[in-house]
Parts: structure tokens; sequence; C-alpha cells
């Protein structure tokens, strides 16, 4: 897998699916159909990968310009990965966190640390059902209850194509949802937004 854009354009991230106990890491179409929305320069924004797996989409959003990333991966292998490929990168210092621990732990832990982000992705395993899975609506209501969206911001939810998306999760509200074979994302923002999916312009 290769960053699309930005500083780090082409670079290679030496993720081995098998190695890290055949994680299933977020296609390159959907990788590209997320950053089409969000832009190709997000200079100043800032980014929480809430199931950060390989870490391909954080590196996306940092090359891509976002002065604030936050890595958050429970396996302890990839989580181990995600250090090293930053590490190697120069890009281990002020404004990247890199966490271990399970998604609502890590949502206590931002909140705790008055952390606001321009878009928090949610990229947990599928739950294959036809149906609304239990998780998405409980995670983006922690998003809601701990004010992890700045003003404008935006949480992604990448699923699987037969789930039902609520259409209200706490103080959050599903915006679009956009198909891509087997895989859609969902967009989810305050409630009280009437705004396109799109998120504020970074730094303002």
């Amino acid at each position: 897998m290769r960053v699309i854009t930005g500083r780090f354009r082409g670079r290679t991230i030496p993720f081995n699916v098998r190695r890290y106990g055949d994680a299933s890491v977020t296609p390159d179409m959907i990788k590209e159909a997320l950053f089409s929305v969000l832009g190709a320069d997000l200079s100043g924004g800032s980014f929480l990968d809430l199931f950060a797996c390989s870490g391909q989409v954080g590196l996306e959003a940092l090359s891509r310009g976002c002065t604030t990333v936050v890595f958050n991966e429970k396996d302890r292998r990839r989580y181990e990965f995600i250090r090293g490929v930053l590490e190697d990168w120069g890009e281990d210092g002020e404004g990247v966190l890199v966490l271990n621990f399970p998604a609502s732990r890590c949502m206590r832990l931002v909140h705790a640390r008055g952390m606001s982000f321009d878009c928090v992705f949610l990229d947990p395993p599928y739950e294959k059902v036809r149906g609304a899975p239990r998780l998405y609506g409980a995670l983006l209501a922690e998003i809601g209850r701990y004010e992890l969206l700045a003003p404008g911001g935006l949480a992604v939810v990448q699923h699987y194509v037969h789930n039902s998306m609520e259409e209200t999760a706490g103080t959050l509200r599903l915006l679009e949802r956009r198909v891509y074979g087997t895989n859609a994302l969902a967009f989810y923002g305050h409630a009280e937004r009437d705004a396109p999916v799109t998120p504020r312009a970074p730094g303002t």
C-alpha cells in the first residue's frame, strides 16, 4: 500500500497483512473516496484514526498536512508497526500520538486532554449483517458525548454495504452515505449541521 498524495506521496507502507493477524485493511478505492471528500490539502487540520490497523489512513492525513494526527490501535503488534513507520519517516514528534487502547478508552483519554478533531475515522472489524450493527451507534454516541468533533467536523464510518446505519446517534446525525462495491462510507456530523459533507477549512 502507498500514500496517495501530499508530502509522502508514493511512499510504501510495508504492512504485511498475514504477519499482523490477517488484518483487514482499508482498500485503496475507499481511502481515495474518503480523501476526495476531506480534500487534498488538510493543512492545520486534526484527524483521529480510531481503529488504525496499518496506520495508512492516518498517514494519508499526515501527508496531506494535518498537524494533529492520533493513531489508535489496540493490537500491540500493529501499534508497534505504526510507531516504527512514524519513527522511520521522522514523524514521531509533536502533534503525532500513537495509542494502544480499546476505542472507548482512547476516546476518554483524548477527551481528558481537551482534544477535538476535524475528522474521526472509524473502521472497526466489519459486522456483516443486514441491519444496524450495535457497535457503530455506541461509538458515534461516545464521539458526541466526549465532544470529539470540532465545529464542522465529520465522523466517518467505513462499513459493510448491507449494514443499515442509524439516522441519529447521540448528538450526531447521518449526513450522507456513499457505496463502493461491498464497502460503504457513512458521514456523521453534529445534529444541528445542515452543510454539505465537507469539513470546515482546517485551522479556522
